[in-house]
C-alpha cells in the first residue's frame, strides 16, 4: 500500500472568487485531488471504470493566477483482478486508497477534457491494463455533465500523455488524435478514436516537405542524436486541425478528419542567443510554451514564448547560502556562482491558418527588471516572500522563475504565467501573472504545497470554464457529503 497516493481534501477558494466569477479561461491544475469522502457540486459527473467501479469527477473554478482544480472520488471498495492477491489490496479496501497515480487531465478542447485515470488496485504499471481514459463532457445545466469511458486501444502501444489531443467536432461528436513516431523520422502513425463509431483506427502519414532542418539545424556536437520530432505539447486550430509541437524544433499539423490527412511542418522561431547552447540538449519545458489565443474581435493566433536568462545582481547573504547548499559546484570563490539571474520573455505570433515560417512576428519582450508592480496587495505579498528585501521589484527578479505559460487574462489580453520559488528546493511556490501588453504584474497566487511542491509546471490554460460557469454557482465550490451528519 506504500505506493498508493494519499487522499487529499481539496482546498476551499477565497470568498473573493464568489458568485461574480465568470472566467472565459482558467489555469487548471492538471493533477486531481483524490477525496476519500464523497464530494460534489453542480459540475460533478458520474461514470464507471473498466472494472465496473464507480468514479466521480468534479471541477472547481478560480480566477487566474489561482489554480482551478478537479477532484476525483472513487465510491465503494476496490474492484479488479488484483484484489486479494499477494501484492494487491485486501478485499473491501476503499478504492480511493488504492490509486497509484492521481487522475490527470492530459488535454482539453471547448467543453471536453480527456483524463487518464489509474485503475484503483491495478498491479500493472505501464500498460493499457493500468489506466482508463475518460472524456469529461461539460454542460452548463447543474448535474448534466457526463463521463465517457473510452474503449481500450487494443492492438496499439500505450501512447504518451503529451501525444494526445481531444477535439470537439460538430454536434456531440469528438475525436482523440494521437501522433506516434516510427523508426523512420519522416513517417508517423495517426491514431484516432471517433466517438461516433467508438473505435480506434490508425493511419500512416508521411511528411512530404520537412522545413525545420532548413532553419533550425541540430547541433553537430549534441551528446545524443535528437529525434526529428519529439512532441512536447498538442494544440488545436480551427475546427479539426491539430498541431503536435516539439518546443525545440517545430510544429507538425494536419486536419485529422480529412479523408487523406496531409502532414505539414512549420519550424519555430530561432532560439535566442542565450539559449543556443542548450538547444536540443535539455528539456524545453522550463523556458518555452505555445498556445492558441483568440483576442476580442480578432482571429485565432498562435502565440509562442521563449524565456532567456541573463546574469544579474549578487544575491543577499541568505540566498548565497541557500544557493551553495544545493549547488553542484564545489567552488566558493567564484562570484559568478553566487549571481542570481534576471530573465526576459519574448512572445512571437503566427496567424492562423499557418502558411509560412516568415509569418512569425515578434510581439514584445518582457524584462523582469522592468515589470510594473503598482498593486499594494502584490507589493505586500512580495515583501512577505522575502522579508529581507524592502523593494518588491528586487524580490521579483531574485525569485527562481521558469515554466512560462501563455493564456488570456481577466481583461481578455495575453498574459504569461510563471512558476516562481525562493529556491529550487523550497516547498512553497507561487504563480505570477504578467500582462504582455503593459509588462505589468497582474496577480500572484500561492500553490498548494501539500501536492504542488516540486519545481515543474502543474497546470494548463483551458476554456472549459466557459461551459461550467453557469453550473458552478459559488465558484464551483465542492460540498462534502458527510454521511450521518446534517
Amino acid at each position: 500500500m506504500d505506493d498508493y497516493v494519499p487522499s487529499l481534501d481539496p482546498p476551499f477558494l477565497p470568498t473573493e472568487d464568489g458568485d461574480r466569477l465568470n472566467p472565459s479561461s482558467v489555469l487548471l491544475d492538471t493533477t486531481a485531488y483524490i477525496s476519500a469522502a464523497a464530494v460534489s457540486n453542480a459540475t460533478t459527473a458520474k461514470g464507471e471504470m473498466s472494472t465496473g467501479a464507480p468514479i466521480q469527477i468534479s471541477f472547481c473554478l478560480a480566477r487566474p493566477p489561482r489554480l482551478s482544480y478537479h477532484c476525483a472520488h472513487f465510491p465503494g471498495p476496490v474492484l479488479g483482478p488484483g484484489v486479494g492477491t499477494v501484492f494487491g489490496p485486501a478485499p473491501g479496501t476503499p478504492a480511493a486508497r488504492c490509486v497509484r497515480d492521481p487522475p490527470l487531465v492530459i488535454s482539453t478542447h471547448a467543453d471536453l477534457a480527456l483524463l487518464r485515470v489509474n485503475i484503483p488496485g491495478s498491479l500493472c504499471v505501464n500498460t493499457h491494463d493500468a489506466f482508463d481514459y475518460l472524456v469529461y463532457n461539460a454542460r452548463p445545466r447543474p448535474g448534466a455533465s457526463s463521463l465517457d469511458l473510452l474503449p481500450k486501444p487494443t492492438g496499439f502501444p500505450r501512447f504518451r500523455d503529451q501525444d494526445a489531443a481531444v477535439v470537439r467536432c460538430s454536434g456531440s461528436r469528438y475525436v482523440i488524435a494521437v501522433l506516434r513516431t516510427t523508426r523512420n523520422p519522416l513517417e508517423f502513425q495517426l491514431q484516432l478514436y471517433d466517438s461516433d463509431t467508438r473505435r480506434w483506427t490508425s493511419t500512416p502519414l508521411t511528411l512530404q516537405a520537412p522545413e525545420r532542418d532548413k532553419v533550425l539545424h541540430i547541433p553537430e556536437d549534441s551528446d545524443a542524436e535528437p529525434l526529428f520530432h519529439n512532441t512536447t505539447k498538442v494544440i488545436t486550430l480551427e475546427s479539426t486541425t491539430v498541431c503536435w509541437v516539439d518546443l525545440w524544433r517545430g510544429i507538425l499539423f494536419c486536419d485529422v478528419l480529412d479523408e487523406k490527412p496531409v502532414l505539414r511542418d512549420m519550424p519555430l522561431p530561432k532560439p535566442a542567443r542565450c539559449n543556443r547552447a542548450s538547444f536540443c540538449r535539455r528539456s524545453p519545458y522550463g523556458h518555452r510554451d505555445i498556445t492558441v489565443v483568440t483576442l476580442p474581435d480578432d482571429q485565432p493566433t498562435i502565440k509562442y514564448v521563449e524565456m532567456g536568462i541573463r546574469p544579474g545582481a549578487v544575491p543577499s547573504s541568505r540566498r548565497r547560502q541557500v544557493h551553495h547548499q544545493y549547488s553542484s559546484s564545489e567552488s566558493d570563490d567564484n562570484d559568478e556562482d553566487d549571481a542570481e539571474h534576471y530573465w526576459t520573455a519574448t512572445i512571437w505570433s503566427m496567424p492562423v491558418p499557418i502558411a509560412s515560417w516568415k509569418d512569425w512576428t515578434k510581439d514584445c519582450t518582457i524584462d523582469v527588471a522592468n515589470i510594473v508592480i503598482d498593486n499594494p496587495r502584490h507589493c505586500e505579498l512580495l515583501r512577505n516572500v522575502d522579508p529581507e528585501e524592502a523593494s518588491p521589484s528586487v524580490t521579483l527578479n531574485r525569485l527562481l522563475t521558469a515554466y512560462p505559460t501563455l493564456g488570456l487574462g481577466i481583461n481578455g489580453e495575453v498574459v504569461i504565467y510563471f512558476l516562481s520559488k525562493v529556491d529550487q528546493m523550497a516547498r512553497e511556490g507561487w504563480v505570477i501573472a504578467v500582462g504582455a501588453k503593459e509588462s505589468k504584474l497582474q496577480g500572484i497566487a500561492k500553490l498548494d504545497n501539500r501536492k504542488n511542491f516540486s519545481f515543474r509546471r502543474y497546470y494548463c490554460p483551458t476554456e472549459i470554464s466557459k461551459y461550467l460557469t453557469k453550473a458552478t454557482g459559488e465558484a464551483g465550490r465542492l460540498m462534502r457529503l458527510l454521511r450521518g451528519r446534517k
